[in-house]
């Protein structure tokens, strides 16, 4: 009886085992499919921005055309940039796990704790945080251009042009260096980060509950929340705007509108495995076995919406390859 209890349980840790090493492998080719595709689009934001710059080229303020503002490039680089750097750091991990799994690369890769693992999750948190921020930057510029239409020459953030380059920039250190703040108490103060031997590499763990409920209100919730309100405001400057009868403007807008929920939605379900798995453990005080493989599944799948999401949503492959007549 136990022998036959002991070969069972063998089978189903070998079942188990192949189920992780097959789910892994899917975030890999998904990871990958996200940093193509991140490369492609960051690739055409250089392309377009050089043959604007190239032909000298003067677009009004009024365009709703993201392609024709160096601006609106930027801040798309900023979060392209982002992506790749997440995609590359993800494929960097799970590389780890895969030579866990396989026990191949053991002289070359430590696959057991140390700073390095802890530094590369750290910059997965650092880049999440940073990728939310810079989309904030993106709805901000948004909103700026519809708001203040007329007068976004003359309103000044920071002391400085709304209208200007120089703005964006420091808008992004900023969002850069808060990123970096925000990681600084997950280290110290919640030691969020932990080693995962049957990962063989570092993530957060949902068992630290105080430093997990951080990491997603500071990486994740706070950013959406105040994406969540700035397109609420948008939406009802929009409907007050064609309730006044100013049908021109508010049909140049409507686009914005038509977005607003999907993008919405992209950004609130990419967090969403995590907090489902978070829940799951406060409610059971178990965590499944293949609990961590299919979160990290559930990230590359996000990664990949959200890279091709945004890249459809903001016409990627047909705009940018398209050479401006303006």
């Amino acid at each position: 009886m136990w022998d036959k209890y002991i070969k069972n349980q063998s089978i189903r840790n070998m079942e188990i085992q192949t189920i992780k090493i097959c789910i892994n492998c899917v975030s890999v080719l998904l990871h990958i499919l996200s940093l193509i595709t991140a490369i492609y689009c960051f690739f055409l934001i250089i392309h377009r921005w050089s043959f604007k710059r190239h032909h000298r080229q003067r677009v009004s303020i009024n365009s709703i055309t993201p392609f024709d503002d160096s601006i609106t490039l930027l801040l798309f680089g900023n979060t392209y940039f982002i992506l790749i750097l997440y995609s590359t750091t993800w494929l960097s991990i799970l590389i780890h796990t895969i030579s866990g799994d396989f026990s191949i690369f053991e002289s070359i890769l430590y696959l057991k704790d140390s700073i390095n693992c802890r530094v590369r999750i750290g910059l997965i948190y650092f880049l999440t945080s940073a990728f939310y921020h810079s989309y904030l930057l993106q709805v901000l510029r948004c909103f700026f251009k519809v708001v203040f239409h007329s007068t976004l020459n003359e309103k000044k953030l920071l002391y400085l042009p709304l209208n200007h380059m120089c703005t964006y920039i420091l808008l992004i250190l900023i969002t850069w260096l808060i990123s970096i703040l925000i990681l600084i108490p997950a280290v110290t103060i919640f030691d969020v980060f932990s080693y995962f031997p049957e990962q063989h590499h570092c993530m957060i763990s949902f068992t630290n509950i105080p430093g997990f409920t951080y990491a997603i209100l500071s990486a994740y919730i706070i950013p959406v929340v105040f994406i969540i309100y700035i397109y609420s405001r948008l939406i009802v400057f929009i409907h007050y705007t064609y309730k006044s009868n100013i049908i021109s403007r508010a049909t140049r807008e409507i686009i914005i509108v038509k977005r607003i929920l999907t993008i919405c939605f992209i950004l609130t379900f990419s967090g969403s495995e995590t907090i489902f798995f978070l829940f799951q453990f406060i409610i059971t005080d178990r965590i499944h076995p293949l609990v961590d493989r299919i979160h990290e599944l559930g990230i590359a799948i996000t990664a990949v919406i959200v890279t091709l999401g945004f890249a459809y949503l903001n016409a990627f492959f047909k705009s940018l390859s398209m050479r401006s007549s303006i």
